[in-house]
């Protein structure tokens, strides 16, 4: 194998950021034989310039005092975020909760809002989860179906009961900008009842438009969160109990 494939191969590894997660296609526009790339990779691997992470998956190891740390969080779930410039996904479950401030608790999982079905896996001992986003994902509304998320699981949120999400809720989507609160508004619509409910309740504290919100609930349905009108104003109005 020419020493000038592992060069080429070799300079691009050296220029990624240490615990970045790559795969045999990130040199395929450099050299155009997918076997050679392959070779390449394994001799890294046996002078210890990369790491192999998990099946077709290696990332650049940085070393401390205590010898090759792991890859850093974000890079470990990096290639169900983005494919490419393409944003595809979004953390969202306990690194959200500990992100709002409603938890303190520190999860080995993760939890990944996407538009495509995919089941739980293990990586590298690492559960990764996977809930289904029916909005479309882009940077800018990824904050505002967090909070969506964070309302859908309102009652799974470790040691934060409903009322003290509910509390902090409230104040962190009172703050929004009214083009954000009517964003908010329009992506709720593709969420489950409750959380139609629960967004309408809080945002008629606001002068956002409720109205499509609450035409699309079933007239006869109550949700049952464990709220009364002392944490929602409006919970009677939304059938909230």
């Amino acid at each position: 194998m020419s020493l000038k494939v592992i060069d080429i191969i070799e300079n691009r590894i050296n220029k990624m950021r240490a615990g970045y997660i790559f795969t045999s296609s990130d040199f395929y526009d450099l050299v155009s034989e997918p076997t050679m790339v392959s070779r390449a990779l394994r001799k890294l691997i046996q002078s210890g310039k990369i790491c192999k992470y998990a099946k077709g998956r290696f990332y650049k190891p940085q070393q401390s005092i205590f010898g090759t740390l792991p890859p850093s969080e974000g890079w470990i779930v990096q290639d169900y975020l983005m494919d490419g410039k393409r944003i595809i996904g979004y953390l969202t479950g306990q690194y959200v909760y500990s992100k709002l401030g409603l938890s303190t608790q520190i999860s080995s999982a993760y939890t990944i809002g996407s538009n495509t079905y995919r089941r739980t896996i293990q990586r590298n001992g690492i559960k990764i989860r996977f809930v289904l986003q029916p909005n479309t994902i882009t940077r800018d509304n990824i904050p505002l179906l967090q909070i969506l998320d964070t309302i859908r699981f309102i009652r799974k949120i470790p040691a934060c009961t409903p009322k003290e999400a509910c509390a902090l809720l409230r104040l962190i989507i009172c703050k929004k900008t009214a083009d954000e609160r009517k964003q908010i508004a329009s992506l709720a619509i593709a969420y489950t009842d409750y959380v139609r409910a629960i967004v309408g309740a809080i945002l008629d504290e606001t002068n956002t438009d409720t109205e499509p919100l609450y035409r699309s609930l079933n007239p006869a349905s109550t949700y049952k969160i464990g709220l009364n009108e002392s944490d929602l104003p409006n919970c009677k109005k939304w059938r909230i109990k």
